[in-house]
């Protein structure tokens, strides 16, 4: 079965930025199917409203995985398979604890992320470890994470981070499962999985930002203002100021200019998480 692992929905909430999607979770599972996925895990943050919607849901050839991305103390953890909701702001080896409790599996996400957003060290308690993450277009913190598995027999799953519905199916674990939870939960712990990997373009990355940025202007610009450095704090007003404005020009400057802020990451990806994968 195919296997989108990691995305979001409407319930997905940024302090700054608002929403982190527009469709519902019923909406991203529709969206799975079309695509020709077997299964989908909704793991918005801190938060688990989306299974009261996806629960009355039934299918003989999908499966619809209860899920949360919980942010722990020491950075972002998949739970898969819970039944309760998960609080945040506990230590990580105490929420894994918490997730094996209510009969799910934990996946630590992003572990190497560039926004330092993953758990890192932290990955080889989890039950699995995403080594590929679409959204990780630097793609060096993706081998740091492949690396970091590999040292430590993890199983390895892929994920989207779907925070559109039109992303769903670049990052996927293939399972070799029953279309049941239990199932698939087993399968993932004993890395019984292939990955199918495909990164979100730099274009799209910059439309699903500018979407938000604009759509909370002001609490963006008071947060630009007081927490970015001087050099990201011009680009990202650049890109603000040039993306309403729909001309040739202003797209081709607003695309040109988050190239270029790739290139500035994925050289700083390099010096951090390069070495690494050389250990």
């Amino acid at each position: 079965m195919l296997l989108e692992s990691h995305s979001h929905s409407w319930y997905s909430k940024g302090p700054i930025l608002g929403e982190e999607n527009i469709v519902s979770p019923v909406e991203m599972v529709k969206e799975a199917r079309r695509k020709g996925l077997n299964g989908i895990a909704i793991t918005d943050h801190d938060n688990f409203k989306s299974w009261e919607s996806l629960k009355k849901l039934k299918f003989d050839d999908f499966v619809v995985i209860p899920g949360e991305e919980v942010s722990t103390l020491q950075g972002h953890l998949l739970a898969l398979g819970i039944t309760e909701e998960i609080k945040p702001k506990q230590e990580v080896l105490e929420t894994i604890d918490k997730v094996r409790q209510q009969g799910g599996i934990t996946i630590a996400p992003h572990p190497f992320d560039l926004a330092k957003k993953g758990i890192r060290e932290f990955s080889k308690s989890a039950d699995a470890i995403e080594v590929f993450n679409a959204m990780n277009i630097d793609k060096f913190a993706n081998s740091r994470a492949r690396k970091f598995a590999r040292k430590y027999n993890k199983p390895m799953t892929a994920g989207t981070d779907a925070h559109m519905k039109e992303w769903i199916g670049r990052g996927i674990t293939k399972i070799n499962s029953d279309f049941d939870l239990d199932s698939v939960l087993k399968e993932i712990k004993r890395g019984n999985t292939e990955l199918k990997k495909e990164y979100l373009s730099v274009n799209e990355l910059t439309d699903w930002y500018l979407m938000r940025l604009n759509k909370n202007y002001d609490n963006a610009l008071r947060y630009i203002n007081t927490n970015y450095g001087f050099f990201k704090r011009g680009l990202t007003k650049n890109l603000m100021k040039f993306s309403g404005r729909e001309t040739v020009f202003s797209r081709g400057l607003v695309y040109s200019l988050s190239h270029f802020s790739l290139t500035g990451s994925t050289a700083y990806s390099f010096f951090i998480n390069f070495p690494r994968c050389l250990v």
